[in-house]
């Protein structure tokens, strides 16, 4: 190996220590596609708790009586009601559902 082989290796080695060293906290640490992620549940839970911590999420939310779903993301979770945005099938609509009312929420947390 001559002396230019050395020389450029070494640079090569340099640039991505470097690199390495100047990538922002966290590179890396993204879930790996098709990684599980998972529900909480706790046993003091309420459907009201559960719901919270679903804020921000696409889920479908059950009906009881109806058995109707509503698919959309769950915007806020108040004392009595829930907002879902961007509803399935009625994208120009929200909705309010009563959370004494909903009888199963089910989001997703596993992809292909």
């Amino acid at each position: 190996m001559s002396v230019f082989d050395r020389t450029r290796n070494a640079l090569g080695l340099g640039i991505v220590a470097m690199l390495l060293l100047t990538a922002p906290a966290g590179l890396g640490q993204e879930p790996v596609a098709g990684q599980e992620k998972k529900m909480v549940f706790e046993e003091q839970d309420s459907m009201a708790t559960v719901m919270k911590r679903l804020e921000g999420k696409p889920v479908r939310i059950r009906l009881a009586g109806s058995g109707e779903e509503v698919i959309g993301k769950l915007q806020k979770v108040g004392k009595e009601l829930a907002h879902l945005s961007d509803l399935s099938g009625r994208e120009f609509f929200d909705a309010v559902v009563r959370i004494d009312q909903v009888s199963a929420v089910s989001v997703q947390v596993r992809g292909r």
